[in-house]
């Protein structure tokens, strides 16, 4: 005679066991290793079952599947291969390209240049020459440092959008 016991053990076995097998076979795993870890997580729900553990409302298959996935991937991640540095140096290489620029189709001069005259020597002697606004403003004879500042904020501006459009341009064509 059969127990209710028996009789829920096997159709655990029957029903959890092939999709458990599944789970671990698309980690990597092999058929004796889901039944080794099968046998695993059904002691483990068993034993939480006795101490009034389990979540209320899983089903007995998905808590099994679930304790089965995680302890594949313990046991996957603990056996998995472990090659020496010492033998890796020929299989990692850093792409030849990798630290070259990108590809410019013209040089950023080109486009200060093309912003004006006067927009070159304002960018020229606040970035190479590092005169400060109150000097630019002297010397270009602006009435305040803030119409100096605003001048090279519009400058970069041109550039900046000379750039853009320059590179949608390319991308465009």
């Amino acid at each position: 005679m059969r127990t209710h016991e028996d009789q829920w053990l096997e159709d655990i076995y029957r029903n959890t066991l092939p999709r458990v097998a599944g789970v671990i076979h698309r980690m990597g795993g092999h058929l004796e290793m889901a039944k080794d870890i099968f046998q695993d997580a059904v002691i483990i729900y068993l034993e939480k079952q006795q101490q009034n553990k389990l979540p209320a409302g899983v089903p007995a298959e998905a808590y099994i599947t679930g304790i089965a996935r995680i302890l594949a991937i313990r046991k996957l991640k603990q056996s998995g291969p472990h090659i020496p540095l010492d033998n890796m140096d020929g299989d990692i290489a850093v792409p030849a390209d990798y630290y070259a620029p990108p590809p410019v189709s013209k040089p950023v001069l080109e486009y200060v240049k093309a912003a004006g005259k006067r927009c070159l020597q304002l960018l020229h002697a606040f970035y190479y020459d590092h005169l400060s606004i109150q000097e630019i403003a002297a010397d270009f004879n602006f009435k305040t440092q803030h119409s100096a500042s605003v001048q090279k904020y519009k400058c970069l501006e041109k550039v900046r959008e000379q750039i853009k459009q320059s590179d949608y341009a390319e991308t465009v064509s």
